[in-house]
């Protein structure tokens, strides 16, 4: 090897890479939060410092001038420059900054929430091993098949990885969180066979039918990670077992993956929606999804289980959204996306508060409750109605718009996904009646001044969205960019 090439092979190895230091320390910070798992308020102030300054140092950085020298470390650190290890290359790119930041901005509010309201001790450990996987995947730009194809099985492991953050310390029942797994591992020999007709596309350009059977595998692929109705037994279970911040975290978090994945995918592909029967699919199992969440939340008793199918209710909404051809679908999208993540957020604060406070959350125990935890039961409901787009909170502009996108195509399935947000809201309204009717337990204390605070900051943000929507304008249009559009 000349003398200049073993300079220049030297000096790149001498540089630091994003993704290893942003992994590296996602992993060692996760090893000394497991460390201190027993001190646990520690331990999540720990997690959310990290996690913030890290979305604020992102948010800063300057691709212009890639190389940075950090405090405390000897080699200097290259942005731009990429990790490449047994055929995967991982780098950071322009659009990867929002979804990486998305990422860090959810957890931290997930670490900041648990400060005040534990959800367990090995939260915050095994929540940060979950953010360097979903951070390896934003990160990953080259694989031995097409990164997207590759993604359900990424998604597979981690799922598995949820299984323990759902878990949450919890001697509870672990079928819900096992759930997870099964849409990814459904969806992921699809994507392999995929692979294959795509590699003979080229072979010959005349014949269709390896276009056809491409887009067909790949639209069933989607559509199982997706996990419309009948698939969708995993969201409602994990919102009534695991914790609530927990639950809302980790789908969130699962489905911003999803939403990134499917974006990329017809955007390589773009004969899967031509192809096959993408829009009309999409909409039968958004339809369908929608329609199922109202009906059982209509008859659900648990209000995590209520919870979960609102969410599900919501879910299948933007499923509908996303198989309307129109330039603003994805927008529309990615806004009722960040919608039902302040909804979601919002709920799971108040249903933590009084799952604490109750130690359980049967009718029994919840007859009354909303006399001595008044603030804490409006989040959770406020936050659980936005899910069904209910007036002034935050959902509801999102709703409205959605639903006039819909019915611009045909009127009939709008019709179902409002007499759907009706039972949703019917469900919340039973709720309600039980939350604040007579009490029961004369001995359950009146919430505290901490959690009092938690629950006015949430429920402010929450009407501040339904009154002012144009707040999350900059957030969308910056992760709409980074999808690339």
């Amino acid at each position: 090897m000349p003398l200049s090439d073993s300079l220049l092979t030297g000096s790149a190895s001498a540089i630091l890479t994003l993704p290893t230091l942003l992994v590296g320390a996602l992993l060692a910070v996760a090893v000394l939060t497991y460390l201190l798992r027993s001190w646990e308020r520690l331990s999540t102030a720990l997690a959310l410092i990290f996690t913030a300054s890290t979305a604020l140092w992102l948010g800063r950085l300057d691709l212009t001038a890639p190389e940075v020298h950090l405090p405390f470390v000897t080699q200097p650190l290259n942005v731009v420059a990429p990790l490449e290890r047994l055929g995967f290359r991982f780098e950071l790119q322009p659009g990867s900054i929002a979804i990486l930041i998305t990422i860090f901005v959810l957890a931290a509010v997930a670490f900041g929430l648990a400060f005040f309201v534990s959800q367990g001790h090995s939260f915050v450990p095994f929540t940060l091993t979950l953010l360097a996987g979903y951070s390896s995947l934003t990160l990953l730009t080259a694989a031995p098949l097409a990164v997207p194809l590759i993604t359900p099985l990424a998604l597979i492991i981690l799922s598995c990885v949820s299984v323990f953050v759902l878990q949450a310390g919890r001697l509870t029942d672990p079928t819900g969180p096992l759930r997870l797994i099964v849409p990814p591992i459904l969806a992921f020999p699809l994507f392999l066979t995929a692979q294959w007709y795509i590699d003979q596309i080229p072979l010959n350009p005349q014949d269709p039918a390896p276009a056809a059977t491409t887009a067909f595998l790949l639209t069933v692929g989607l559509l199982l990670l997706l996990a419309p109705t009948p698939l969708h037994s995993a969201l409602p279970a994990t919102a009534e077992s695991a914790p609530p911040v927990v639950s809302a975290l980790v789908t969130l978090l699962y489905q911003l993956a999803l939403l990134h994945l499917l974006f990329r995918l017809v955007t390589l592909y773009p004969f899967v929606t031509t192809a096959s029967s993408f829009e009309l699919w999409f909409t039968w199992a958004g339809l369908a999804t929608t329609v199922w969440g109202g009906v059982a939340a209509a008859g659900a008793l648990h209000p995590g289980r209520l919870w979960g199918y609102a969410a599900l209710h919501d879910w299948g909404l933007i499923l509908m959204v996303l198989a309307v051809p129109s330039p603003t679908t994805w927008p529309l999208a990615l806004f009722l996306f960040g919608l039902r993540a302040a909804s979601m957020l919002t709920a799971a604060v108040g249903l933590a508060v009084i799952e604490e406070h109750l130690d359980g959350l049967s009718v029994e125990r919840l007859q009354g409750a909303g006399n001595r935890l008044p603030w804490n039961s409006a989040a959770f409901l406020l936050g659980g109605l936005g899910l069904a787009g209910f007036p002034l909170s935050a959902g509801f502009t999102g709703h409205w718009a959605a639903l006039q996108v819909i019915a611009a195509a045909d009127w009939r399935p709008a019709a179902l996904v409002l007499v759907a947000s009706v039972s949703v809201i019917w469900g919340f309204v039973r709720l309600t009646r039980i939350l604040f009717g007579p009490l029961t337990n004369r001995l359950l204390l009146r919430e505290q001044a901490p959690s009092v605070l938690l629950a006015l900051l949430v429920l402010l943000f929450s009407v501040a969205l339904a009154v002012s929507p144009q707040l999350l304008n900059g957030s969308v249009r910056t992760i709409w960019a980074a999808f690339g559009g």
